[in-house]
């Protein structure tokens, strides 16, 4: 890694943050509002609790079924705490915004909402940058900054990961960060950051488990005699989550059992779930990010890398788990845009394509430009377009059997959908300004 790099990979951080940005909007649904106020818990009481936030956790809303009354006594988000303190440093500055004007119900709404959508571009960008170095391991620099654009721009890194604080960023970025420790030398601080970033993966969201178990098996291999430094490391984050949940909710899944979500969640047919994740109008991966087909389709090239060839394998081993896993659920994934519950994933299949990519010819690589400029503009949509619509049309309830059949429609498509909607309301620059006047 040399300087021009470094610059490079702080510039394309820089570029994704501002894109990321740019629609001066927060894209979220109750699911990410615990961790959109737990930051200010840990810093303003000092407890992982929102007893004190309980009302604006809610917004005052009926059914919010993300905060729960934990038998411990306390009010509890239902969802993993690893995202909230991953970003709770960022909020320093809202913590002493709030000292000087209040902690009512209006100041602590608006902050937490800034603030939410800024900590999530933050992560989002942090992991543009740290994949472009990723990247430079295994091509040159003209491809790495091309899949670097491509991950960053027409995945849903944009529209997802970047836009709210769900748990999607966060665990992009632990996944980068396991990738680059284990891609490096087997030292001992590389063995124990590999384990340590794989570790916080699981506890960060749960169903990565499938995807921190490729790295693990693949971890015996390559760290060898410091496997153990590596299990180590990997086994203290989700030992204190388990130790959080036993705590908070005296159950081992935590929020998830106490919430409702049990073995029902996981009893959908596999098969049309898998099409349904891939290639449907309303969430299909390669319908949305076109240019992942190529991994697929030219797989074998990938394993030309004799070096990754075992790392390469693992991880699409892991990644087909993952996809079977969550084609058991309802894949629709609730009220979102694109393809949600695998962006994950995406950091596995943007290194395992960059072999792909230097083999292409001067017929091939025009078509795999013209899919990332696809996948770009499927993503400006969701960013700047996407108010819900698709969401509705998906989960009204169709005449006849089929509960899914409004998502495989080909005019239900989401991008089409939300296409029709003029550009979202930037309503950030009202809440800048009610900030500032406050503050006045």
């Amino acid at each position: 890694m040399n300087r021009r790099d470094l610059r490079i990979a702080l510039l394309a951080a820089c570029v994704a943050l501002l894109v990321y940005n740019a629609n001066l909007r927060v894209i979220s649904t109750g699911d990410s509002l615990p961790a959109r106020f737990l930051p200010l818990a840990v810093w303003g009481d000092g407890t992982l609790y929102l007893d004190d936030l309980r009302e604006v956790t809610t917004q005052r809303l009926q059914g919010s079924y993300w905060i729960l009354y934990a038998p411990n006594g306390h009010f509890a988000s239902m969802y993993p705490v690893v995202t909230p303190l991953l970003v709770t440093p960022l909020y320093g500055p809202a913590v002493l915004y709030l000292q000087e004007e209040g902690w009512d119900y209006d100041n602590v709404s608006r902050v937490g909402k800034l603030m939410e959508k800024l900590a999530a571009s933050f992560v989002a960008s942090l992991a543009v940058g740290w994949m472009y170095l990723l990247l430079r391991r295994r091509v040159e620099q003209r491809d790495a900054l091309l899949l670097t654009g491509a991950f960053a721009l027409g995945t849903s890194t944009w529209t997802t990961s970047s836009q709210a604080l769900w748990q999607h960023g966060p665990a992009e970025l632990l996944l980068v960060a396991a990738l680059w420790f284990v891609t490096g030398e087997p030292s001992r601080t590389n063995a124990l950051m590999a384990g340590l970033a794989t570790g916080l993966l699981v506890a960060n969201r749960p169903p990565d488990v499938v995807l921190a178990a490729g790295l693990s098996l693949y971890a015996l291999f390559w760290a060898r005699r410091r496997a153990a430094l590596f299990a180590l490391a990997a086994a203290v984050p989700p030992l204190l989550a388990l130790a959080y949940n036993l705590a908070t909710f005296h159950r081992p899944a935590g929020g998830y059992a106490a919430g409702g979500v049990g073995a029902r969640f996981f009893s959908g047919d596999v098969l049309p779930g898998i099409a349904g994740l891939l290639v449907s109008p309303a969430v299909g991966l390669f319908v949305f990010c076109p240019f992942l087909l190529f991994l697929p389709l030219l797989f074998h090239r990938s394993l030309e890398d004799r070096k990754y060839r075992l790392l390469t394998l693992i991880l699409a081993a892991s990644v087909a788990a993952q996809i079977v896993l969550y084609a058991s659920t309802d894949w629709r994934a609730g009220f979102s845009y694109g393809p949600r519950f695998l962006t994950d994933a995406v950091p596995a299949l943007v290194w395992m394509l960059a072999p792909v990519l230097p083999s292409l010819g001067r017929l091939t690589r025009p078509v795999f430009l013209t899919c990332c400029l696809f996948a770009a503009t499927m993503q400006y949509v969701g960013a700047f377009h996407y108010s819900g619509v698709s969401s509705i049309t998906y989960y009204t309830p169709p005449t006849g059997p089929d509960t899914f059949r409004n998502a495989w429609e080909p005019e239900n498509a989401a991008f089409l959908l939300e296409a029709r909607n003029p550009r979202q309301p930037a309503d950030f620059v009202h809440l800048l300004r009610s900030l500032a006047d406050t503050a006045d």
